[in-house]
């Protein structure tokens, strides 16, 4: 369950969308601290960073924010067709979309391209069941056809374990039991240009422990790294 006031209404890509990404883990670059084992070299290079975001307020990591080349033009001009695509293949009226999704008093936020909101909770007032979506449109064709060619988590997983993981921690995030991610390309024939993946947590239990236990473990460790430099 979603709990309603981590919903913020903070524009994707805005000064203050970057601002609150400062020193917080982000679901984009999880894969950095699911290495074989802890604390290897990509995790640590992601550590200092954001541990120097916490100390100086600032950011100089090269892929915060979006990049104008025409790659990025591309994702943004088709990625609402993709959602919307979803919402149909699920019957959907309405999917809210790119909502930062963050706990003020923690150390990580995420920002699923949609939100399914399921229902309300009948046991808590102030939550949401939600699935999230992650969607990604490859403009070249080298790169749509084997992501398309993943029609299963695992073979997400092993193929692009980035994107695995951003769909996993946008589901820890978000504290919900399924997710699902999206491929698409405008140009292709209808009916082979639109793949979706569904995760279920049931199936990927173990996965998501790991993730939790490696997330934890992180924050232990940037709040270390951003002691020492606040003593």
């Amino acid at each position: 369950m979603l709990h309603k006031s981590f919903i913020s209404n903070i524009e994707i890509y805005s000064d203050q969308w970057n601002k609150l990404r400062l020193g917080r883990l982000t679901s984009s670059k999880m894969s950095a601290i699911m290495g074989e084992k802890p604390f290897q070299t990509g995790a640590m290079s992601y550590l200092y960073q954001k541990a120097g975001e916490s100390v100086t307020g600032q950011t100089l990591a090269e892929d915060e924010g979006p990049i104008e080349d025409e790659n990025t033009v591309w994702g943004l001009q088709t990625e609402p067709e993709a959602i919307n695509l979803f919402g149909k293949s699920r019957g959907l009226k309405y999917l809210v979309v790119q909502k930062l999704i963050f706990d003020p008093a923690g150390k990580s936020s995420s920002t699923p391209d949609a939100l399914w909101i399921i229902d309300s909770s009948v046991i808590q007032e102030d939550c949401y069941n939600v699935a999230t979506v992650e969607v990604k449109c490859p403009r070249k064709y080298h790169r749509f056809f084997p992501l398309y060619a993943c029609d299963t988590p695992a073979k997400l997983k092993k193929g692009y374990s980035s994107y695995y993981w951003q769909v996993l921690d946008q589901m820890l995030s978000c504290n919900s039991s399924l997710g699902y991610f999206v491929c698409y390309h405008p140009l292709f024939p209808v009916g082979k240009n639109f793949r979706v993946i569904e995760f279920r947590k049931i199936d990927l239990w173990e996965d998501f422990k790991l993730l939790q236990q490696r997330k934890d473990s992180a924050i232990v460790k940037l709040n270390e790294l951003i002691l020492e430099f606040k003593k």
